[in-house]
């Protein structure tokens, strides 16, 4: 049993490290579970034509219509420059020459956040917030002198945390707990606004404690060649209200009229085709929805890689061994669904992945204790982000290649905003639940 257990965690140890050094995932996984496989004494055929491809499979069919027409949204918020305009839209609404230094880094800190979340909720995938927001960020650090190591940290806080988690969102950290737990997309309703608020207020102060240690040290805002990605002024784009309105639509047929998710998007991008039609370069709506889908494809082959992984691991009796470990632990049953959920996370490199493994196998034991699904939906939403982003998961890799931020240099502030202040959110929505069960 020590050796299968050795043989869990190497295979997890193996597919990060491999994806860390710019292996694809699908092959990094394959090769995680051939040592999964061969540690646990399992038969390497039977573990990738039994688990690894079932289990892929299992998910694509479920989750394909999520991820590629959430893609295929991105792509048109990026395309037309709806997404560049709510980002100059904001910053300049909050951002104003009277504020001393000091208040102008953290309201840039804030501003970044909010438009990466917005951005987020609205259906727009991580990785290309990163690359439509990155030049409105870098004109905000050069504007209040913010040293350009930062940068990610202050992207990435708005994408990777609470708008996953919020009631309401569209993405995965808030779907997946739905479709196993059977419960609406607003569960936890009001400890999850508390939560964000919370979440929000301690990356603006931790992070803005960071940058002013640095600041201190000498650290000043420097960019050799980057400023080539700049906002350009002059592209025409859609107005405020033009860019919101698919943003608007999206929230009224997935929380009011409480379709699918997967109808809503599609039904959502159809909308903002003919409604942005005349933003997109030369109308090659071709195009756009050829990027676009291949983006979909990418993103979801590379999270049912991970599950195809998982599954294989799921399969061994050293995997069961852990699980029982966990789940009986002599621990309040909120803590261990926060113990669960994110260490799972934390393994799996992603929320979606993670929590995908973690719930169908902890919430009954939850639920058994007396904690409501609704409360292990927000609970689990929190706590699946913790620990994602470690430096391996894909995100954080990518966005610190585009900025060209080494992750040595960059990562411990992502660590701060991405990890910490998340702990802090998580523990104040479960204290919520667990003191006022009826504001669940």
């Amino acid at each position: 049993m020590t050796l299968g257990i050795i043989g869990c965690l190497l295979g997890f140890i193996v597919m990060g490290v491999l994806t860390y050094r710019g292996w694809h995932i699908a092959i990094a996984s394959i090769a995680g579970a051939l040592i999964v496989a061969l540690l646990n004494g399992m038969s390497v055929t039977n573990a990738y034509l039994e688990g690894y491809l079932p289990g892929m499979g299992g998910f694509l069919s479920t989750y394909f219509g999520q991820f590629l027409f959430g893609a295929l949204l991105a792509e048109i918020y990026s395309a037309t420059g709806a997404g560049l305009t709510v980002a100059l839209g904001i910053s300049r609404f909050f951002i104003r020459d009277s504020l001393t230094e000091s208040q102008k880094r953290r309201m840039v800190l804030f501003v970044l956040i909010i438009i990466s979340a917005a951005l987020e909720f609205a259906g727009v995938g991580a990785s290309l917030i990163v690359m439509v927001i990155y030049p409105v960020a870098l004109s905000l650090f050069r504007l209040a002198d913010i040293p350009k190591r930062y940068i990610v940290a202050a992207i990435l806080g708005g994408c990777l945390g609470f708008a996953n988690d919020l009631p309401g969102s569209p993405q995965p950290g808030n779907t997946i707990p739905m479709k196993i737990l059977e419960t609406s997309s607003t569960a936890g309703l009001v400890p999850g606004i508390i939560g964000a608020v919370v979440e929000i207020i301690a990356m603006v102060l931790l992070l803005s404690l960071v940058i002013s240690r640095g600041i201190k040290r000498g650290e000043r805002f420097h960019s050799e060649v980057d400023m080539d990605r700049a906002v350009d002024e002059g592209k025409k784009r859609p107005h405020m209200w033009k860019a919101l309105l698919p943003v608007a639509v999206l929230f009224v047929l997935f929380n009011i009229m409480k379709w699918d998710i997967n109808i809503s998007l599609a039904a959502t991008c159809t909308f903002s085709v003919m409604l942005l039609y005349r933003y997109f370069p030369s109308r090659d709506i071709k195009s756009m929805a050829g990027r676009g889908i291949a983006q979909g494809v990418t993103a979801t082959i590379s999270i049912c890689a991970v599950i195809g992984f998982s599954t294989v691991v799921q399969d061994t009796a050293a995997f069961q061994s852990i699980v029982d470990s966990l789940v009986h632990l002599d621990m309040n049953p909120y803590v261990l669904l926060i113990v669960c959920v994110s260490f799972m996370c934390m393994l799996c490199g992603g929320s979606a992945t993670g929590q995908a493994i973690a719930l169908p196998i902890i919430s009954p034991v939850i639920k058994a204790a007396g904690v409501s699904a609704e409360a292990v939906h927000r609970i689990s939403s929190f706590a699946g982000a913790i620990l994602d982003t470690m430096p391996y998961a894909g995100t954080v890799v990518m966005a610190h290649a585009y900025a060209k931020v080494k992750i040595n240099d960059g990562y411990p502030a992502v660590f701060v905003i991405s990890v910490i202040a998340t702990a802090i959110s998580t523990f104040t929505v479960t204290a919520i639940c667990a003191l006022f069960p009826a504001l669940v």
